[in-house]
């Protein structure tokens, strides 16, 4: 009896590199995420870095709500409520078990809540979404024309 291989996420799947590769893509924009909101953090929320090097995404998130409560610079609310969203689908990612098709997400609070990675396509959606949110971050790091980046250099 010959299985099918329906999915990518399948070891056995002739296209399970290129689905490890995004894998490795969408991995790495999630720690671009977190190097944004890092930098957003210290640059212009003027938090220490040493008290962030251990801070997980959702705590890096929670640093940068002063900035987005008076929405200074221009569109640091907008970029909060999109790194909510992609903190979420990182999460949905980044907590997902290893199943025979590729990766399978469920919730604790929500038992009805599935969430699959089998294809390629799954994966670079999310990669897409984290991607967005670096970039957006980063708009607002140099919003000033980098002054700001440069005078917290000359701070240090």
């Amino acid at each position: 009896m010959t299985v099918a291989l329906l999915h990518a996420g399948d070891p056995r799947h002739p296209d399970h590199a290129e689905w490890l590769a995004e894998l490795g893509r969408v991995t790495y924009a999630a720690a671009g995420v977190a190097g944004i909101c890092f930098d957003l953090a210290r640059v212009l929320g003027g938090v220490d870095s040493a008290a962030m090097y251990n801070d997980p995404l959702g705590t890096l998130a929670k640093r940068l709500q002063p900035l987005a409560a008076t929405d200074n610079p221009t569109g640091m609310r907008g970029f909060a409520a999109n790194l909510d969203r992609a903190r979420v689908a990182r999460n949905d990612l980044l907590h997902a078990l290893p199943v025979r098709h590729g990766l399978h997400r469920r919730r604790t609070d929500d038992p009805h809540y599935v969430r699959n990675f089998f294809d390629v396509a799954d994966l670079a959606a999310v990669t897409a979404i984290l991607e967005t949110t670096r970039s957006e971050g980063n708009r607002l790091l140099y919003h000033d024309s980098g002054q700001s980046v440069r005078d917290w250099y000359n701070r240090q």
